[in-house]
């Protein structure tokens, strides 16, 4: 039954070509969506090109599933011709995706693969010009009879598979940046998964490995699904102008279609398991006797015992080569009758029967004793079980082995055929089988045509199936090539064997019809998706949408009077009520920003008078609480009086009050904190001892209330104090009970306030002669001791309550004795509340209670000393007192910051010390209030005093820098740096100002140094970069300023420096 008819006569549709139309239609989708984008850049061209070639390439495999017909042999000729060409222009898309940074690279890349493209296209139709045809019946189509080519064109079709699919993705991920090399990623990624798997699938397929609809199903699944992965990264992620239906079109047609062939692949092993069981019903009818069908082609029979052949209905020059066919025959026998064998003494009896098999079962008989001595301890059943899988592993491995050598040419068979054996380790058996009679290209010692060799070594490697296995079998005659499936059935009872051949034709038109429907439907599928598609959604979702971006537009272009009708209330109908609410608005504030423009002047006159009003009554309330504070300060300052005259105890104190004011040009401050000390003489007027008595405290509230409770505080024990000492008085009476009737008179007054005024306070009796002390401390901070070079808190834990307050601590006078040389430090809160972090936006207040243990050691006990470490240390956030007291010294003379006694009972502080904090302080506060200039110029003159002063030339640079004076910034901080050059951020200002000021090579050094010491700052980096740039060194500038973009990808400076870096190259 001849094949080779009319073309036309045999187009016949199957599974294989619905699924390698699905490819097509989705390659050429892709590009369609590709080239309908406006302004494409160069990577979608080439893109949107490469869909269109893999489109024609996958157009050669429905040529050829479709066609039954020898010519169908030129579809290698398409798919050879194209996917070279398909595979670099994709490649082209991610070598220029998403911009074309190596043009001149890119181009010479796209010819040299053009150029090896064409010759290899061109060799490979040049040797398969007169080339033989067969028939793949893995595959179901024809093809050319020429492996060394096709496997030179495979080893090219791989090479450029490597060079686009992966080495140019990975070039590009590591010259890319941020989020860009991800989607390289996932480009690469989805070329692997679509190109690279389906070309091993289809060397497996080939040789038998996997069945082809299996391989062909994988291939339109994971061909599409990589496309389906290309389209949704670039539509989500490409700057090019893309349609929001052309989205919705393209990804549903794209899920529809693997939806589809999933569908079509299960109807397929349907169809194909209905054709097994009618061929088996007619085989049934045809061996016993009834009507033959068309579809038979020819019975053949053979006898066993007699050994002899039916061939009634058998033609041997037009149906399968009987040789095989007897080989079949007898392997299906021999299998039946091995797995009928009964279980028990399985072993034994597969022996027998495998010893006593035909000669052509030599490979599969050497298998099965080798699998029995590699198990000797499986018997009956599980032996048959086992066996069974054997022979299942092993007939695949056969069936891949009679595949590879039928390839084979006949003239190569003798040296080709051999060293493929010798290689198989899977069928090692069957090559010893062959050695004894297949010896130095000869047959049991005669030398034979290659043709003959080929077909007898062939014969060895024949099925060993089961009975009703299917059968694909060929012969050609002349040009002429005929078709058969056959089905091969072992009567037990009669003895015999039997095989009934249909035409492989008629296997094709019984596929027909259904593959037929699959397309139609497909085709309807496809003109709903892509025509009736945009129908559907136009009322509901594109008219809307549109109607909405013409009002976008139209407001863009100035107009403020679009209203966007509103067709469905759904989401995008709340979009263009929200819209039109949007516009409304905006028109009504225009037309009232209209009416204030043009009575602005009038507006701004009157709104200038309330300002100047209000301005002026601020200034009169801003004098009058000037005058109230300043009041405050007077009457507060003769309270904080030393008036310890002492010549065994010294006494020192220190006052900054954190408010400070100006008042008719005189500069002054307020606040909670007090010093007081004064001398007693307790005993009897025979028998006195002389003391010291010393008093620091803090009391509640800021600025004006702290001075109320200090007001009452110093009131209460000045007076206390006069009261004791008057008239050189001597009091008959205890430190103890002299300090408790104290504590007991204060908090009565402070109690009588109701808790809205109380303080904290430490207060000390001290003997001169022998140093013993009497103290007690109302929750004030803890006094520091400090003896021999080391600081140590007199106190370990609360013992009482703020004054003023109730105290579950019982009230009690505690006692210790002073050394020669000994002093006690007694200060406010101020001095642990700092702010450690003032330059900063973010404060950080000190936690750390020894920290004041370190800086009394580090000054030495000297409150001067102290204070400026304090101030080192960090910015003071509340009043700061500190009272010393030193025993066994004689006082010579008053130090600058305490307090000195005059007649009228008034002391002063330190002029120059004060004067510097005051004016620190306001200068610091100037410039948090945004008067940078006025900062500038009080700090100007601190540092025309103090030049050496670290705090001000510190703050000094910072605002020169801010400020935009960058002589003055270079000097200042350059000068700061020689102080500290651990501060990175410092010698950042520094490059920067020396960059405004053209010093290029300052800058780069001083960018350097903040390299070292933070090497993640991405602001230094660009700077540096740009300096690098400044000075054309290209090379380092684009160093640095990928750094920077590995640090910070969003970083806009850093992206601007390299696009000129390419102009300027």
């Amino acid at each position: 039954m001849g094949e080779t008819g009319s073309i036309w006569n045999n187009i016949l549709l199957n599974y294989y070509s619905f699924g390698s139309l699905l490819s097509f239609l989705t390659s050429m989708l892709i590009s369609g969506v590709f080239l309908f984008i406006d302004k494409k850049v160069s990577s979608t061209k080439h893109l949107a090109f490469g869909a269109f070639l893999l489109g024609i390439f996958q157009f050669g495999y429905v040529f050829a599933a479709v066609l039954y017909h020898p010519f169908a042999a030129y579809h290698r000729w398409i798919t050879a011709g194209l996917i070279l060409p398909a595979i670099l222009h994709i490649g082209q898309f991610v070598a220029r995706y998403p911009e074309n940074d190596f043009p001149r690279f890119n181009r010479i890349t796209t010819i040299v693969l053009w150029i090896v493209a064409v010759l290899a296209v061109g060799y490979f139709c040049f040797s398969t010009w007169d080339a033989s045809v067969k028939y793949h019946f893995t595959a179901h189509h024809w093809d050319f009879n020429a492996e060394n080519v096709s496997r030179t064109i495979a080893i090219i079709i791989f090479s450029y598979v490597f060079i686009n699919f992966v080495a140019i993705p990975i070039w590009r991920i590591t010259h890319l940046r941020g989020k860009t090399r991800w989607i390289i990623f996932g480009f690469m990624m989805s070329f692997l998964i679509g190109g690279t798997v389906p070309v091993v699938a289809n060397l497996l397929s080939r040789d038998g490995y996997i069945e082809r609809s299996i391989y062909l199903t994988s291939i339109v699944l994971l061909f599409m699904a990589a496309f389906f992965i290309i389209l949704i990264l670039y539509l989500n992620f490409s700057v090019e102008k893309t349609s929001f239906m052309l989205k919705i079109v393209g990804i549903t047609f794209v899920t529809v279609l693997i939806i589809m062939q999933a569908l079509v692949y299960i109807s397929n092993q349907d169809k194909e398991s209905e054709y097994d069981t009618l061929s088996q019903i007619h085989m049934e009818r045809a061996l016993e006797g009834g009507s033959v069908e068309e579809g038979i082609s020819y019975v053949i029979k053979w006898n066993k015992s007699k050994n002899t052949f039916d061939q009634e209905r058998y033609d041997s020059n037009i149906h399968p080569n009987q040789e095989q066919l007897e080989i079949d025959f007898k392997n299906t026998l021999l299998y039946e009758e091995i797995f009928n064998l009964r279980e028990e003494g399985f072993r034994e009896s597969l022996v027998k029967l495998v010893e006593s098999s035909h000669e052509n079962f030599g490979g599969y008989r050497y298998s099965i004793v080798n699998f029995l001595k590699e198990n000797p301890d499986l018997e009956d059943k599980a032996l048959k079980t086992a066996l069974n899988k054997e022979l299942s592993r092993l007939g695949l491995y056969v069936f891949v082995a009679s595949n590879k050598l039928d390839n084979i040419f006949a003239e190569d068979f003798c040296a080709k055929g051999r060293s493929y054996l010798d290689g198989a380790k899977e069928v090692k058996m069957f090559r010893i089988s062959l050695e004894y009679r297949w010896n130095f290209c000869k047959w049991d010692g005669k030398t034979v045509t290659p043709a003959k060799l080929k077909e007898e070594v062939l014969n060895y490697f024949r099925p060993f199936v089961p009975s009703l296995t299917r059968y694909y079998r060929k012969k050609d005659v002349d040009n002429q090539s005929f078709h058969y499936i056959g089905f091969i059935k072992y009567d037990r009872e009669k003895d015999n064997v039997s095989e009934v051949g249909f035409s492989y034709r008629a296997y094709r038109e019984f596929m027909h019809p259904t593959a037929l429907k699959q397309i139609i439907v497909l085709g309807v599928v496809i003109i709903v998706i892509i025509l009736l598609f945009p129908l559907f959604f136009r009322g509901s979702l594109v008219s809307p949408l549109n109607d909405l971006l013409s009002g976008v537009e139209k407001v863009n272009d100035g107009s403020l009077e679009v209203q966007v009708p509103i067709r469905v209330k759904d989401e995008i109908g709340f979009l263009a009520d929200s819209f039109n609410n949007m516009v409304s608005s905006i028109r009504d504030a225009r037309k009232e920003l209209q009416d204030y423009a043009e009575h602005l002047a009038t507006k701004v006159k009157l709104r200038t008078e309330e300002l100047s009003e209000k301005i002026e009554e601020f200034q009169r309330l801003k004098i009058q609480q000037d005058g109230d504070y300043f009041l405050t300060s007077l009457l507060a300052k003769p309270l904080n009086y030393n008036a310890s005259k002492s010549s065994r105890i010294s006494t020192q104190f220190l006052l900054r009050q954190k408010k400070q004011f100006e008042f008719k040009g005189k500069k002054a401050d307020l606040g909670g904190d007090i010093c007081v000390t004064g001398n007693l003489r307790l005993g009897t007027p025979s028998d006195f001892k002389r003391y010291v008595f010393a008093m620091n405290g803090d009391a509640m509230g800021k600025s004006m209330q702290g001075a109320g409770g200090s007001l009452v505080m110093g009131v209460v024990i000045n007076s206390i104090l006069a009261r004791s000492a008057a008239d050189n008085r001597i009091l008959n009476i205890s430190p103890e009970q002299w300090l408790t009737e104290t504590y007991e008179e204060v908090n009565a007054v402070f109690k009588s306030f109701n808790g809205s005024m109380v303080i904290s306070a430490s207060c000390f009796l001290i003997e001169e002669e022998t140093g013993k002390t009497f103290y007690f401390n109302a929750e004030h901070p803890f006094t520091v001791l400090y003896r021999d070079g080391r600081a140590t808190f007199l106190d370990s834990s609360l013992m009482l309550r703020k004054i003023g307050l109730e105290s579950e601590y019982p009230f009690k006078v505690f006692t210790t004795t002073l050394r020669e040389d000994d002093v006690l430090i007694i200060g406010s809160d101020g001095k642990d509340d700092l702010d450690l972090t003032p330059d900063r936006d973010t404060r950080s207040i000190n936690e750390d209670e020894t920290l004041f243990l370190k800086t009394v050691e580090a000054g030495k006990g000297n409150i001067e000393q102290i204070e400026h470490l304090i101030y080192k240390n960090g910015e003071i956030t509340d009043d700061l007192s500190l009272l010393r007291i030193e025993y066994g010294v004689a006082e010579t003379n008053q130090v600058q910051n305490s307090f000195d006694v005059d007649k009228s009972a008034v002391f002063s502080f330190n002029e120059e010390t004060q004067d510097w904090s005051v004016s620190y302080s306001h200068a610091r506060q100037l410039y948090k209030d945004g008067n940078v200039k006025e900062a500038i110029d009080e700090l100007a003159d601190l540092y025309s005093k103090t030049p050496e002063d670290s705090k001000v030339i510190k703050l000094l640079g910072l605002l020169s820098f801010k400020d935009k004076d960058y002589v003055k910034a270079v000097e200042i901080l350059g000068k700061y740096l020689e102080l500290d050059p651990e501060l990175s951020e410092y010698w950042y200002y520094l490059s920067v100002a020396n960059k405004k000021l053209g010093r290029f090579s300052e800058a780069i050094s001083a960018s350097e140094k903040v390299i070292v010491k933070q090497p993640e700052n991405a602001n230094n980096l660009v700077n540096l970069s740009d300096l690098y740039r400044l000075q054309h060194e290209y090379e380092r500038a684009k160093e640095f300023a990928i750094k920077a973009l590995d640090l910070d990808p969003q970083n806009e400076n850093a992206k601007k420096i390299l696009k000129r870096i390419e102009n300027n190259g």
